[in-house]
């Protein structure tokens, strides 16, 4: 038995000393939001989007440079082949150079490039806002895991009260048992109830390290390591924040998941303009230079440099294109974008409505939580009062190790419950603050 409770001492010591303030980095939880901003992965990646999207924009924006084009060729020619000085077919070899330049300028286009660009902005917008969506969540997530560690901090302490006052109540039974007023099996009582207690501890200590693991991940943290969080001093303040309809109000204007649909929503309206694009004509301008040099084999070839001066061709002049009848392709694509539209009204009242029901949890889930935090409150005082009249009778003699006992493991209750409704309404309270927050 007393190897056990070595062997046990060890391991909550050596738990403890893991997570030693004296070594450890204390961060504090807007610390923690800032730096999972700057190097959380799943961040990275939306940032990327954004970057994306960005060059789309100007993909968009450059439709309306004039494009340029360079060719160039080469080509041999054997046996019988138009002649180039009388224009008959004759057997001969001959070689041809040919190269240009061309160029062409949208000058109208029905709409399209003006309409693109305008749904690149909304689509640059949205995944923007999708990037400030992607925060929103981390910093809940952050806040979650951050609440679970003072949590776990505070079973911790609780359990190795419960271990302190197991050990004092041993070495109390130990003399009163030297001088006769207990007998040996209430030392073994209490020696089965101080290992329990010891497990909790080390239960504790393992669910703390958990905790600081979970944190550190959402960190991308190498390692959990020398990593403790700060402790706030301010008392937890009861006032809840304005009623479900008001908060909803301004999360309509706040939350980047109502920007993202609403942006989304606009772009789609764009697209139809752009499908509707392809009813209108096109006209362009264009212009081009071409010029080649050739050989035959067996005649008098006029020279490089006047075969440039006489076979250069230039040109420009206006295209226009009229869409009369293209199976139909126009109207069905207008006929798309305008179904994708609907789809995206219906999102963007879907989020709304979820969003809704997400405040109204979140408020009643605070409330809730608050009644719960305070009545814990009175039963972890009641319990601590009533467990220190069982502890005093006990060492009158008035009381029995199971009453003892029963007492001890009430009051642990009380108080291990008392930090979960503890955090559980700190949580809540944030949650609500959060939809609150301009």
């Amino acid at each position: 038995m007393k190897q056990i409770f070595i062997f046990i001492t060890v391991i909550l010591f050596a738990g403890q000393s893991a997570y030693s303030q004296d070594v450890a980095k204390v961060w504090s939880l807007q610390e923690c939001i800032v730096y999972a901003n700057e190097h959380n992965l799943d961040i990275k990646m939306q940032a990327v989007n954004v970057d994306v999207q960005e060059v789309a924009l100007s993909t968009s924006k450059n439709q309306r440079l004039p494009n340029l084009t360079g060719s160039a060729s080469q080509s041999y020619n054997f046996g019988r082949s138009p002649s180039g000085y009388d224009n008959t077919y004759q057997d001969n070899n001959s070689r041809s150079t040919n190269w240009g330049l061309s160029t062409n300028v949208p000058i109208f286009t029905g709409f399209r490039i003006n309409n693109e660009i305008a749904a690149s902005k909304l689509d640059l917008q949205t995944v923007a806002a999708e990037l400030d969506k992607a925060r929103e969540s981390m910093e809940i997530n952050i806040v979650s895991a951050y609440l679970q560690i003072l949590y776990s901090k505070e079973v911790l302490n609780i359990a190795n009260q419960q271990v302190d006052l197991s050990k004092e109540q041993l070495d109390r039974i130990r003399k009163m048992y030297e001088t006769g007023r207990a007998s040996e099996a209430e030392i073994y009582e209490i020696e089965a109830q101080l290992a329990n207690d010891e497990l909790s501890a080390v239960q504790a200590v393992s669910d703390l390290r958990m905790a600081i693991l979970s944190l550190t991940q959402l960190l991308e943290l190498p390692s959990p390591e020398d990593f403790d969080v700060g402790e706030p001093q301010a008392e937890i303040d009861f006032m809840l924040a304005r009623r479900p309809d008001a908060i909803f109000g301004n999360a309509l204007v706040s939350r980047a998941s109502i920007r993202a649909e609403e942006l989304r929503l606009q772009s789609r309206e764009k697209n139809i303009l752009v499908a509707k694009s392809q009813y209108y004509p096109t006209l362009s301008f264009g212009a081009g230079y071409s010029n080649n040099y050739y050989i035959i084999n067996g005649f008098d070839n006029i020279s490089f440099a006047d075969q440039l001066k006489n076979n250069r061709n230039e040109y420009f002049g206006l295209s226009l294109n009229i869409p009369i009848f293209n199976r139909f392709a126009t109207r069905n694509n207008v006929r798309t974008a305008k179904l994708y539209k609907t789809m995206q009204e219906l999102q963007l009242e879907n989020t709304k409505k979820t969003l809704y029901k997400e405040i109204q949890q979140a408020y009643y889930n605070a409330v809730t939580s608050e009644e719960k935090y305070k009545a814990a409150e009175k039963a972890g005082q009641s319990a601590e009062k009533a467990f220190g009249y069982m502890e005093e009778k006990l060492n009158n003699g008035r009381a029995t190790m199971y009453e003892y006992n029963d007492a001890k493991t009430n009051m642990t209750r009380a108080l291990s419950n008392r930090t979960q409704a503890k955090y559980d309404f700190i949580f809540r309270k944030k949650i609500l603050e959060f939809y609150e927050r301009e």
